[in-house]
């Protein structure tokens, strides 16, 4: 069995140690009380890291529990920015917000439905890497071009003057709890599925897609229940992003951040789930951080690119650790515990 195996069963394993459990629980704890310590500006990076990471997840269902690479992640996570805008610029109130995720809901199950029909034809993975690209591209521009609905390049912004979902919360702190419950809730819904029978399948299926066939498994059935869930949790991550930005636009639906997405999970660790927490983190820290930078000394252009940076820290990453932060951490403990039995 292979050390890639091993690190998706680790993360995989129902039981939990009581050292990592109350570990764990501290780290939970200390989410809920560090807001009254941070400023307004830090409580919406803090927000954006749970939602991007729970972005991250959505994709790394697709890329590390499937094989299989979406180039148009972002037509759901785009699709959801816009739902949530419009139908609390209707009414900024719960209401309406549910209805935006029962809205997306049905998109994105249509929407991915539709995309694994096309793209499961093809039968490999720079076709359909490439399909999907073109698809996303499709529906940037159809976007654009739909200004009455979706204001076109200019965007479309939240009229609500305070945080959206007034009068649930008034202040960041709310927009906080808000993410970060969304992220716990997520995360042990995500982890279930990739426990489940089902995401045992959709491993097997990146391993060796042949033998699964081979044992009686509808191979393409199963990619489309990942291309369909991984859309929803995508879709109900850009509605919940919504609430934070307050603004919709055509970036939102962009390879850009189809790419923020899988260096989310390269950074954090492709098949790990968890590690699209670490890597949210760090990709969303150091754009703030390069951006601060960039403000407090413009004559330093290249500052404003922090893609560059994160590119090189990535290269690092590769040569060091091409497992990512979390797989790395998971192949060690894969190592250790080999030597143990030995």
């Amino acid at each position: 069995m292979s050390i890639r195996i091993n690190v998706a069963d680790q993360m995989g394993s129902k039981k939990m140690g009581p050292l990592a459990l109350v570990s764990l629980i501290i780290l939970v704890i200390g989410m809920f009380v560090l807001p009254r310590y941070l400023k307004n500006a830090q409580l919406i990076m803090m927000s954006r890291i749970f939602l991007l990471a729970v972005y991250g997840m959505s994709y790394d269902i697709l890329r590390g529990y499937t094989g299989f690479i979406n180039l148009g992640q972002a037509i759901f996570f785009g699709s959801g920015v816009y739902m949530g805008v419009i139908f609390l610029n209707i009414q900024n109130d719960l209401t309406y917000f549910m209805l935006a995720i029962l809205a997306i809901s049905a998109l994105s199950v249509i929407g991915g439905y539709i995309m694994s029909k096309i793209v499961l034809k093809t039968g490999g993975v720079v076709a359909s890497a490439m399909i999907t690209l073109a698809l996303g591209e499709i529906v940037r521009s159809i976007a654009e071009r739909w200004r009455f609905v979706t204001g076109g390049q200019d965007g479309l912004p939240m009229r609500a003057s305070r945080v959206a979902l007034d009068p649930l919360f008034e202040t960041r702190i709310g927009a906080y709890y808000f993410a970060l419950v969304f992220l716990i809730v997520m995360t042990l819904a995500l982890r279930q599925f990739v426990l489940s029978p089902t995401g045992r399948v959709l491993l097997s299926i990146r391993e060796n897609e042949q033998r699964s066939r081979f044992l009686g498994f509808d191979t393409n059935k199963y990619k489309a229940i990942a291309i369909i869930v991984s859309a929803l949790a995508s879709g109900w991550t850009g509605v919940f992003f919504a609430v934070i930005a307050r603004f919709a636009n055509t970036d939102y639906l962009s390879i850009q951040y189809t790419l923020n997405a899988l260096l989310i999970t390269l950074v954090g660790g492709t098949g790990t789930l968890y590690g699209a927490i670490i890597g949210s983190a760090f990709v969303t820290w150091i754009n703030n951080f390069l951006l601060t930078l960039a403000n407090s000394y413009p004559g330093a252009t290249i500052l404003r690119f922090p893609m560059l940076f994160i590119g090189s820290v990535y290269i690092l990453l590769v040569i060091f650790m091409p497992y990512g932060i979390m797989g790395g951490i998971y192949r060690l403990q894969a190592k250790l515990n080999l030597g143990k039995d030995k």
